[in-house]
């Protein structure tokens, strides 16, 4: 009997030993079929995109497969990468046909303007505003920037005494960006400062998600806040300036 129990033992643990074999074969059989599917998709799309294909055709769309799936991530980010210069460049087309004869039309009118009124009254306008601190930091910094743009603008600083001319400075290298939403020929060489909000504001008109016209109420207020910065530095500069000159003894 003891022989007989080994035996049936034997045999019990071999037919044990035949499931669990069996059940490695068909989880592996599964995993395989579900690989085999996966690698297949890209495939089968292709095999049903079109009826029309050549032997060729077929064969360079079953290359562009293998490629992608073995570039993987890489191609991925490859796509993307280049996709910030390609719309780089569409922002950058889109200038080119719309701001650039923009202005060079504002600057040949505006330097037409100044020529129709003269330089000595041009000159004569700025000698009065640059008497009082009011108007000596924001009429005259605007009419500088208006009329020479950037960077001519800073010889208006001639026009005033040696101890206004480093706070003239201040408040006129400060206001050659707040006005481009409205005059861009002031500084057409760095027009990106104020483009970049630019495109971002006409995306979201387009979407709704402000009103139409918006970016000229930004615009508007841009050039507003800018004035009151530039008067505030204008103002702060001059006081800081009395203060060095004092303290070093020099005389201005």
């Amino acid at each position: 009997m003891s022989v007989i129990s080994m035996m049936a033992q034997h045999a019990d643990t071999a037919m044990q030993g035949l499931h669990m074999a069996g059940a490695v074969a068909g989880d592996a059989a599964l995993h395989g079929k579900l690989a085999a599917k996966a690698a297949t998709n890209d495939l089968v799309v292709l095999a049903q995109a079109s009826t029309d294909l050549s032997v060729e055709e077929f064969r360079q769309k079953l290359d562009s497969v293998a490629q992608e799936e073995q570039l993987g991530w890489l191609t991925a980010a490859g796509k993307y990468f280049i996709g910030i210069f390609q719309k780089g460049g569409e922002v950058f087309a889109g200038f080119v046909t719309g701001i650039i004869p923009t202005l060079v039309v504002l600057m040949t009118a505006f330097y037409a303007i100044t020529e129709l009124v003269g330089e000595k009254r041009v000159h004569g306008l700025a000698q009065s505003a640059g008497r009082i601190a009011l108007t000596r930091y924001t009429v005259l910094p605007v009419l500088a920037v208006f009329f020479l743009t950037n960077p001519m603008a800073y010889t208006f600083g001639s026009f005033l005494e040696e101890k206004h001319k480093p706070a003239f400075y201040d408040a006129a290298v400060s206001y050659v960006h707040p006005p481009l939403g409205l005059f861009p020929h002031i500084n057409p060489g760095e027009y990106f400062v104020w483009g970049g909000i630019l495109v971002a504001l006409l995306e979201l008109e387009s979407q709704g998600v402000v009103p139409i016209g918006y970016h000229i109420t930004v615009a508007i207020w841009y050039a507003l806040v800018g004035l009151l910065v530039i008067l505030l530095k204008g103002m702060l500069t001059e006081r800081i300036t009395a203060i060095l000159a004092r303290r070093q003894g020099v005389e201005l």
